[in-house]
């Protein structure tokens, strides 16, 4: 019994955050959520902003090439060309 209550004794006491560091979590938190959903909205705005005949045919290469889905927000003829062309350079 001795053993024990000396164990039990010598256990430190778990640390305890106080209402600041809560507050500095729940910030920290929130601020890192407002960041994501900046990014995700403007990532959606650019997804379908027109970009260059050029640009449009080299993205479809690339997502041909690397066997990724298709993907023309814009319906782009452009994209199909370099879409078709780039599923020929994999094969």
């Amino acid at each position: 019994l001795t053993t024990l209550t000396v164990g039990l004794v010598s256990f430190p006491t778990p640390a305890r955050a106080d209402f600041g560091d809560v507050m500095l979590g729940v910030g920290v938190g929130v601020a890192t959520t407002s960041v994501i959903h900046s990014n995700n909205k403007q990532a959606t705005e650019d997804r379908y902003k027109p970009v260059p005949p050029e640009q449009e045919y080299y993205r479809g290469v690339q997502d041909g090439v690397n066997g990724e889905k298709y993907d023309n927000p814009r319906d782009s003829s452009d994209y199909d060309k370099g879409y078709d062309d780039g599923l020929k350079k994999r094969e």
